[in-house]
């Protein structure tokens, strides 16, 4: 995968995982934690969130996860955390997850996970293009590229697993 390559694999998932998946997920018992500071500490910007695995800390939902994991290949993943954005009128700050991701490397990889069908999606500085969430949608790129969260305006939330791996490129999708 070049670093200006992306990928958006639909039907990522077969439907019975994912269904179980979302079972839990949009559960009220689901544990979601209040971010005040989406990209950066301190920023203006407000989501919900749950961290599912960082610095080599695995929540009790993790697991869960493990039909997407299989899906992208991970040989190893270096973080993953779920998003719930509400809806508003705005675009999140462009940003690279990671300080570690700032040069190319063919093996950092990022994908984006979309649970819901709503006009939020994912938004990448370099051309401005734009990847509407659409459930059971993967975007999958370089993690060296800049990109932004956008809010759904039709729906209250937009459901997305963020994550970032080290793994070859993927076997399908459509390159974009």
């Amino acid at each position: 995968m070049s670093k200006t390559t992306r990928c958006i694999i639909d039907n990522f998932l077969p439907e019975d995982e994912l269904k179980e998946i979302e079972e839990v997920l949009y559960s009220s018992d689901f544990p979601w934690v209040t971010m005040h500071g989406v990209v950066y500490d301190g920023d203006s910007d407000k989501r919900m969130a749950h961290t599912l695995f960082k610095e080599n800390n695995a929540d009790k939902y993790f697991e869960l996860f493990t039909p997407i994991y299989r899906e992208l290949r991970a040989e190893y993943i270096l973080d993953a955390k779920l998003n719930l954005d509400l809806r508003d009128n705005k675009t999140y700050s462009f940003h690279i997850d990671n300080d570690l991701f700032k040069d190319y490397n063919p093996l950092l990889l990022t994908g984006i996970f979309n649970f819901t069908n709503c006009t939020g999606g994912t938004k990448f500085k370099k051309d401005g293009k734009f990847i509407q969430s659409k459930r059971n949608r993967m975007v999958i790129f370089s993690s060296c590229l800049e990109h932004a969260g956008v809010c759904p305006t039709d729906e209250y939330f937009r459901y997305g697993l963020n994550l970032n791996w080290v793994g070859e490129k993927p076997v399908r999708g459509e390159k974009i």
